[in-house]
């Protein structure tokens, strides 16, 4: 069946790339998706990196990987992703390795999945192991792989509701082509994984995400801490989403009313929201400013609108409470991690399935508060800003939290090598 499917599968993209090629994001690394330029191999590991969030998780395991593997053996990696942020990640990752040290990493963009393409791929980049961070399970690839003979490997492995239902529709394609090993992050995504690809290939995996969680005890030092009194209580409203405006604007004005002797900080997701919040917050009667324009201290209920990148840790590190938003509408919900590394509790909405693989334990440990409704959110903030305790409390029970969880990254950089020994063993045999 793949060899009636497959021509036609080729074809669609034939169709396909010229349109592609207007696309100003996809036409990013042109003639590396379409490997007029590459890296030429043999690799020992190619390793694909769907976006940004995976191209972290990568750079994660090649650190490990640089320090598990035996000073005396040497790898040569191919990083790669399908997104231009994804290869920036990569490369700033590469940039912190160790010069000279025992991994050689090429970074390069993934070629298109059209197979006459990848298999030019795998002929050019003669991996020994191709390695899917996540869940991008591309046919073309996945089937060149089995045709060269290449092991493909699956880590931090999750596959969500949706995503299985689509799968489970080509479970013959991937029981004969999916990847050999696959390291799921929860018992239910292992689960899904394995009613694909059969439970024989499946196994579970501390997530690598656990391990870029280290709090630390943060001193004040960001620039807004300037123009905050020490004694005044400052509320943050984080990654605000459009969608959530209306009912946040409810929430400062409810908040407000109650307690006039504190400053709110607003970030909108999209900062090119700020000039809307200002129009919506003065409307209400509400005292507002935007981040660029403040010079001087910050009176008591006032909102400062975030219109400034790269200002929400620091922030964080500032906040008696805070909310961190895409959650209090069907949205998938935002980083709330973030705020525990600070020492800060954080409240969110009912929404966050984009970070369900934190696991609910989260919630019931009473590390994350989580609201109903909108209609909580202002008790909810007014009792966490004097209710949580020290910074350095909490921090120990994020660290007491997440011990337990870590070590994925430690676990599959292991994995990796025990393989490519076993391959070296095998090609000796072979020779």
């Amino acid at each position: 069946m793949i060899n009636l499917l497959f021509p036609l599968y080729n074809l669609a993209w034939s169709v396909a790339m010229p349109l592609l090629r207007r696309s100003r994001r996809v036409s990013l690394g042109w003639a590396q998706r379409t490997l007029r330029e590459a890296p030429d191999g043999p690799f020992d590991i190619w390793i694909q990196a769907a976006s940004g969030g995976e191209a972290l998780l990568t750079n994660m395991v090649l650190a490990s990987l640089a320090a598990t593997l035996p000073p005396q053996e040497k790898l040569r990696i191919l990083a790669t992703s399908g997104t231009n942020e994804g290869i920036d990640s990569l490369q700033k990752g590469r940039d912190m390795l160790s010069p000279g040290g025992n991994l050689e990493v090429s970074i390069a963009y993934f070629p298109f999945d059209a197979p006459h393409l990848m298999q030019k791929a795998f002929a050019r980049f003669a991996p020994r192991l191709a390695v899917i961070v996540e869940t991008e399970l591309w046919p073309g690839f996945l089937v060149c792989a089995h045709r060269n003979k290449v092991p493909v490997f699956l880590i931090n492995g999750r596959m969500s509701e949706k995503s299985y239902n689509s799968y489970r529709h080509f479970r013959g394609f991937f029981k004969r082509y999916g990847p050999e090993k696959i390291w799921a992050i929860s018992p239910l995504d292992g689960e899904r994984f394995a009613r694909i690809v059969g439970p024989e290939r499946v196994f579970l995996m501390h997530n690598i995400k656990f391990d870029r969680i280290e709090p630390e005890n943060h001193s004040g030092t960001a620039p807004i801490a300037l123009f905050l009194p020490a004694t005044v209580p400052f509320v943050l409203l984080g990654s605000i989403r459009r969608e959530e405006e209306q009912i946040i604007l409810e929430t400062i004005t409810a908040t407000l009313a109650h307690r006039s002797d504190i400053i709110i900080g607003l970030f909108p997701k999209h900062i090119e929201r700020a000039d809307h919040w200002l129009d919506l917050l003065r409307a209400a009667e509400t005292s507002a400013i935007k981040r660029s324009q403040i010079d001087a201290r910050i009176l008591p209920g006032t909102v400062i609108v975030w219109d400034v990148f790269g200002e929400l840790a620091g922030a964080y590190a500032l906040a008696a409470a805070t909310f961190v938003g895409g959650s209090l509408v069907n949205l998938g919900g935002q980083n709330f991690l973030e705020p525990l590394v600070f020492g800060l509790k954080p409240i969110i909405g009912p929404y966050w399935r984009d970070f369900s693989w934190v696991g609910r334990e989260i919630v019931t440990s009473g590390l994350v508060r989580e609201v109903a409704d909108a209609t909580e959110l202002p008790d909810a903030l007014l009792a966490a800003i004097d209710g949580y305790g020290s910074r350095a409390e909490v921090i120990e029970e994020v660290r007491r939290f997440f011990r337990s969880r870590q070590g994925g990254t430690e676990q599959i950089s292991r994995q990796l090598i025990d393989k490519i020994h076993l391959l070296d063993k095998m090609s000796k045999i072979t020779t």
